[in-house]
Formats: C-alpha cells, sequence, structure tokens
C-alpha cells in the first residue's frame, strides 16, 4: 500500500524546493526515493517516460479526490500540489530529504534520463550496459554525454557502485 503521508510530504518538499512538480517529476523522484530501499509502497516497471508506477498514479488520483492533493493540467504537463494538508499526518524522513536535496532541482526530462539509467543498472547490475540500455529505449533523446553525465550523478549520490 502506498504511504500516501509521504507522497503529500514529497509533493510539499519538490514545491519548496524547485516549485510545484509534474506528474513526471514525482513518479521520478519516487522512483530514486525507493530506489534508496525506502518502501513507500510503489511497485515500478518502464513506461515511455522511463520508470513509472501505477500504484502512485492511483494514490495521487485519490489523494485528489480526497481533497488532499490537487492537479492543475496544462498543455504540457500535469501540476500537483498540496490542497489541504491538514488531512494526513505529518511525515518525515532522511532518504526523501536527501534525495530532493539532490535530484528536486533537475527538470523533468533530467530525470527522466536519471531514473531509466538507475532503472537498467537496476536491472541489469552492469554499469557498462546502461548507456546502450538508455539508447535502447530513448534512441536519439539523450547524448551519450548527457547519458554519461547521468551516470556520474548516481554514483556519487551511491545508486551506483563504481
Amino acid at each position: 500500500m502506498v504511504n500516501y503521508n509521504a507522497i503529500v510530504s514529497i509533493v510539499k518538499k519538490i514545491s519548496k524546493t524547485s516549485g510545484t512538480p509534474c506528474k513526471k517529476k514525482l513518479q521520478k523522484i519516487v522512483f530514486l526515493i525507493e530506489a534508496k530501499h525506502d518502501n513507500l509502497g510503489c511497485d515500478y516497471g518502464i513506461h515511455f517516460y522511463g520508470p513509472y508506477s501505477a500504484d502512485l498514479d492511483y494514490a495521487i488520483r485519490d489523494l485528489c479526490n480526497e481533497g488532499v492533493l490537487k492537479i492543475e493540467y496544462t498543455d504540457m504537463e500535469h501540476k500537483i500540489s498540496v490542497a489541504d494538508d491538514s488531512a494526513t499526518a505529518a511525515y518525515s524522513d532522511s532518504i526523501i530529504n536527501d534525495v530532493i536535496e539532490n535530484f528536486g532541482r533537475e527538470t523533468p526530462s533530467e530525470l527522466e534520463l536519471i531514473a531509466t539509467a538507475l532503472y537498467i543498472y537496476l536491472r541489469t547490475n552492469d554499469i557498462d550496459r546502461i548507456t546502450k540500455g538508455v539508447i535502447k529505449l530513448k534512441g536519439a533523446k539523450y547524448s551519450e554525454d548527457r547519458i554519461n553525465k547521468a551516470i556520474e550523478k548516481l554514483i556519487r549520490n551511491n545508486y551506483i557502485a563504481a
């Protein structure tokens, strides 16, 4: 079961760091949190924009229906904000804080790349297969240089052992 209190807390913390997150950004940040072995109840598979959790998507919609979160639909994205945080308990977690501090200012596109690279690594446990895997999934969307920078960021943040 998805930890609703954690999701609301994550939305609030991202909003303070870099403005209202879009659905894509939230998906990738939660994936990075889960990858640090902080189980928030979201199972991930690969999707068009990288790792995606239907569990998280459902939780967001459920929290919207409860009036806790709201989604603003624009031509380019779905922005998620807290409408009423009094309905949820305060939630604090050092892994969440660390991930948002290190990745919260990244663009949704950059998070897509970083999360996709990590997804491939977690499935193969082979750093040498990441670049080819990202190119296979994303085509020419990301250059090898950008992929290598994403891998370096994952190494610096202890997701990948060098």
